[in-house]
């Protein structure tokens, strides 16, 4: 039989990230039936989302960190904003910022399909992109992408390297030389069972990566870096959540100016 939502009972639902809540109260008949937004009655807790990615964010005994992560809590502390966290595999937090199940996404580049969803904020840094392969490869690089089509490249999956490179990538796809995987660890270990010949990866991420598993020695950079990209927090459309990104830039910028984005870079640097 239908629930009439206007007789005893009223049903809310909410996706909240990966869990979906069922969550039910009662109405006495000869109470007031009334619903009001949640900010009215309670103080609006933001969900964003992230991936993985040593030393951007990170997982530390269940509680997620990183420089990434300090600067989005620095900043919606200063907006006066509860904010939560969710560390997910790229693919998955793109699909949920994509499509609003989630408030927001950070870590990301700035793409012309993910404006049309997505409001961006100012650049909050600026990423080094580099080609790594395994310590006795005889691979060279001079810049020229073009003579490294006969290789075969390992990247994470859904993440964009900029312009150039995605556009590389793509028509590269349909002949099997891009191993698409769900995070720099796997990346890692893939590139060095042979699994493919080029590691396609942020710098500095990856060499903090490699050092974590002690593989330093068994993985080499390519110069020179192939790109450089600037990284971003965005904001849902479908939540009109264009204020919010309007006011994150304002916090950024006084983190910036007051030499707190300096402090907290230095925590992460080698």
């Amino acid at each position: 039989m239908a629930i009439n939502p206007f007789d005893d009972w009223w049903y809310f639902y909410r996706l909240d990230a990966m869990s979906l809540y069922f969550v039910k109260s009662t109405l006495e008949p000869d109470e007031p039936f009334l619903l009001c937004p949640a900010s009215k009655v309670a103080a609006r807790a933001y969900t964003f989302v992230s991936l993985e990615y040593l030393p951007y964010s990170q997982h530390v005994n269940g509680v997620p960190e990183g420089f990434d992560v300090e600067l989005m809590q620095e900043c919606f502390l200063r907006m006066g904003e509860d904010l939560t966290i969710m560390l997910l595999p790229w693919k998955r937090a793109v699909y949920m910022a994509m499509n609003s199940y989630v408030d927001g996404i950070f870590g990301a580049l700035e793409t012309q399909t993910r404006k049309e969803k997505l409001f961006f904020s100012d650049p909050v840094r600026v990423e080094q992109i580099s080609f790594f392969v395994r310590k006795n490869s005889k691979i060279t690089f001079d810049g020229d992408l073009n003579k490294l089509r006969k290789h075969s490249f390992g990247v994470i999956s859904a993440f964009s390297y900029g312009k150039n490179l995605d556009r590389f990538f793509g028509n590269e796809l349909t002949t099997g030389r891009v191993e698409q995987v769900i995070d720099t660890e796997m990346n890692i270990a893939k590139l060095i069972k042979g699994r493919f010949d080029i590691l396609v990866g942020d710098h500095f991420s990856t060499m903090h990566t490699l050092r974590s598993l002690g593989l330093q020695d068994a993985v080499r950079s390519l110069e020179p870096p192939v790109a450089e990209n600037k990284i971003y927090a965005a904001f849902s459309k479908e939540r009109n959540l264009d204020h919010l990104r309007d006011r994150f830039n304002t916090a950024l910028q006084s983190i910036r100016e007051d030499g707190t984005w300096d402090k907290i870079s230095q925590k992460y640097a080698d």
